[in-house]
């Protein structure tokens, strides 16, 4: 579907309710078998924050060799103690996957100063940042997003995401100067309901998605109407 109207590159995960986590390997290759545009895997081992164990460290850097690699770009992101960047981690990863394009994602949002990772990422050469401006909603954190851009000064891509949609896309770049904006596109489907649940907190019953292709086509209409794309 995305490719097909027009999307530029898609991201992978699992579990997309809770900002996702990294997909199974069979997953990716299903998608980059049946699209033609780039993608990008999440690397994400839990749900929670990005302030790892030992052990969720080695889970991560062991899916960034998996999924490394020239057609792949990784989108992860780690924070220490002090909510900075984890330099250790995002080195490691780069080791590991040198042929990948590295997105570091939003943990930057829950950091004590994206700026300050903004410069550690310029440091350590990170391609890409994938951030709201520290707010829930990249609308919300448009100031703190122009103020990335403005100190990436070209040296890395800043991509806004949060809350991204057709009705404020426009006012979003404008304000910004993003040069990509990043959305899921998807809308709830009545499930079946099923008399045994798999879960015995009955969590996310019914809770079914599918692909809703006609945001994808409101936010890419609004972008060219305004001679944005």
């Amino acid at each position: 579907m995305a490719d097909a109207l027009g999307v530029d590159s898609v991201e992978v995960c699992s579990w997309l309710g809770c900002g996702g986590i990294t997909p199974s390997s069979g997953l990716v290759d299903a998608i980059r078998n049946a699209i033609g545009i780039p993608a990008r895997v999440l690397v994400r081992p839990t749900p929670g924050g990005f302030i790892y164990s030992k052990a969720e460290s080695a889970v991560l850097l062991t899916d960034a060799e998996v999924f490394g690699g020239g057609a792949l770009g990784l989108v992860t992101g780690a924070l220490d103690g002090n909510h900075d960047l984890h330099v250790p981690i995002m080195s490691a990863v780069q080791r590991l996957a040198p042929e990948s394009e590295i997105t570091f994602h939003r943990a930057i949002d829950r950091s004590r100063d994206p700026l300050r990772v903004m410069d550690l990422c310029l440091e350590l050469g990170i391609d890409r940042i994938l951030a709201s401006g520290g707010s829930t909603l990249a609308i919300d954190g448009a100031g703190t997003l122009r103020a990335l851009v403005d100190r990436a000064s070209g040296a890395c891509l800043i991509a806004a995401a949060g809350g991204v949609n057709a009705a404020n896309v426009v006012e979003l770049v404008e304000r910004t100067g993003v040069p990509e904006v990043h959305f899921s596109a998807q809308r709830s489907v009545l499930g079946r309901q099923e008399d045994v649940s798999l879960s015995s907190s009955y969590d996310a019953v019914g809770s079914l998605t599918e692909p809703d292709p006609s945001k994808v086509e409101e936010v890419l209409n609004a972008l060219v109407k305004a001679g944005l794309r």
